[in-house]
C-alpha cells in the first residue's frame, strides 16, 4: 500500500513539474528590453545586442513603460513577423504598435507621387493602389486581401484574415485592402496595409495593463471631379502570448472595419479579460505550448540601381526617395535573395509618378537557396518618383 500511495503522489504533482519547467526557449543573447521614457520609440532591431536574427529576440525580461509607445515597422523589421522570446517576466503598461498603414492621401495636383502600396505591419502584406492613367486599380496582397475597384463596384474590398491553424504556424500578418477604381475621375484610392504579427513567449508571465495592437491600415479615397472609388481596409493581424501565467487589464487589438485578426493566448493560468473591451479580434484560448521558431526566412531586396547602391531598410518615402538615379535610358536592377530556390523567378513592379505601371522580369539567380543574386536589366524608370515592389514566387 505504501508503495502505491507513492505513485499516486508523484503523480498527482507532476504537472506542476511540467508548468514549472516550461521555457520560452530565449538564450538571453539580448539582454533585457526596457523602454520606459515617456514618448514614441521605433524599435529597430539591428540596435539591440543580438540584432534578433530572423526576427526572434532572446530577452531576459521586457519592461514597456506606461507612457512608452513601440512602434514595429515592417521596414525596420524585414517584412517579417516578430517573435520576442524572454526568460523572465513581461510586462506591457504602455503601448505596442504593430499595425499597418493606412493607404497614402492622394493629391489632386499630383495624384501619381502618392500612388503606392500602404506598408503592412511587419509579417502582413501591403495594399493595393487605385487605378490612375488608365491603369487599373490593383487589389490588395496576402491570404484573403481585398479585390481591387472595377466598373461594377468602385470601391476596393476590405480584406479579411484567412490564413489560421491553432498553432499559428507559421505565424503571418494580415492582408492589404484593395485599391479603388479611377472611374470618370483622376485617380482612385489606395488600400491599407494589413496588420503585422507578433508573439510573446515568457517562461514564467506575461502582463498586459497597457496596450498591443496589430490593426488593418484604412483606405482612402481618390481624388478628381467625377465618380471615383476608395481603397479597401487592411485586415488586422496576429497578437499571441505565451507564458505558463497571462493577467493584466489592458487591450488587445487586431481592429480592421470589422475585428478580422487572431488573438491568441496560451497559458496554463489565463485570467486576462477575453470580452469585447479588452479583445477587438476574434480570440482564441490554448494550452501552453512552444510552437516552432521562424527559421531561414525568404527575402528578396534590391541592392542597387544603375550601380547606385540602395538602403538595407528602404523607406518607400516619395518625398525622400531611397536611390536618385539621372539617365534617361534604361538601366540595371541588381537583386539579392536569401532562402529562395535558384529556380524562382523575380519580378519588379513599377508604379510611377509619371507614367504608366510596368514589370520588369529578371533574370535566373545565381548561388545557392542560402544566398543568390541576380539583375533586371532594361528597366525603365521614367523622370519622378517611382516605386519598386519586388515578388518572388515558387
Amino acid at each position: 500500500m505504501m508503495t502505491r500511495s507513492c505513485l499516486i503522489l508523484a503523480f498527482a504533482a507532476w504537472p506542476a513539474i511540467l508548468q514549472a519547467q516550461f521555457s520560452s526557449g530565449s538564450n538571453n543573447l539580448d539582454g533585457a528590453l526596457s523602454l520606459t521614457a515617456s514618448g514614441t520609440v521605433t524599435l529597430d532591431p539591428t540596435t539591440l545586442p543580438n540584432q534578433c536574427a530572423n526576427n526572434v529576440c532572446n530577452f531576459t525580461t521586457i519592461n514597456i513603460g506606461a507612457n512608452t509607445t513601440v512602434v514595429l515597422t515592417s521596414q525596420l523589421w524585414r517584412n517579417a513577423s516578430v517573435v520576442w522570446l524572454a526568460s523572465g517576466a513581461v510586462t506591457i503598461s504602455g503601448t505596442i504598435h504593430a499595425d499597418g498603414v493606412s493607404g497614402a492621401l492622394m493629391s489632386i495636383s499630383n495624384p501619381g507621387l502618392n500612388r503606392f502600396p500602404a506598408a503592412p505591419g511587419p509579417g502582413g502584406f501591403p495594399g493595393g493602389v487605385g487605378g490612375y492613367l488608365a491603369q487599373p486599380a490593383q487589389p490588395g496582397a496576402g491570404f484573403g486581401g481585398g479585390a481591387a475597384g472595377s466598373p461594377t463596384n468602385f470601391n476596393g474590398a476590405n480584406a479579411t484574415y484567412s490564413y489560421y491553424n491553432n498553432q499559428l504556424t507559421p505565424l503571418i500578418g494580415g492582408a492589404g485592402g484593395g485599391g479603388g477604381y479611377q472611374g470618370t475621375a483622376v485617380a482612385g484610392g489606395n488600400g491599407g496595409g494589413g496588420g503585422g504579427a507578433i508573439r510573446i513567449v515568457s517562461s514564467s508571465s506575461i502582463t498586459v495593463n497597457g496596450l498591443i495592437t496589430a490593426n488593418g491600415g484604412n483606405g482612402v479615397c481618390g481624388v478628381g471631379s467625377g465618380q471615383y472609388g476608395c481603397g479597401g481596409i487592411g485586415s488586422g493581424g496576429v497578437i499571441h502570448l505565451i507564458a505558463p501565467t497571462v493577467s493584466g487589464t489592458g487591450a488587445l487589438e487586431t481592429y480592421a472595419e470589422s475585428p478580422t485578426g487572431i488573438i491568441e493566448i496560451s497559458a496554463a493560468t489565463n485570467s486576462f479579460p477575453t470580452n469585447d473591451t479588452h479583445v477587438l479580434g476574434p480570440f482564441v484560448g490554448a494550452g501552453l505550448y512552444n510552437p516552432p521558431l521562424p527559421s531561414g526566412t525568404p527575402t528578396v531586396t534590391v541592392t542597387s540601381i544603375n550601380n547606385v547602391a540602395a538602403p538595407q531598410y528602404p523607406t518607400a518615402n516619395p518625398m525622400v526617395p531611397d536611390v536618385t538615379i539621372n539617365s534617361a535610358n534604361p538601366v540595371t536592377v541588381a537583386i539579392a535573395t536569401q532562402n529562395i530556390p535558384t529556380s524562382t523567378t523575380v519580378t519588379l513592379y513599377l508604379t510611377s509618378e509619371n507614367a504608366p505601371d510596368s514589370v520588369a522580369a529578371c533574370g535566373a539567380l545565381s548561388g545557392s537557396v542560402a544566398s543568390a543574386t541576380a539583375t533586371c536589366t532594361a528597366v525603365n524608370f521614367p523622370s519622378g518618383v517611382t516605386i519598386t515592389n519586388i515578388l518572388a514566387v515558387w
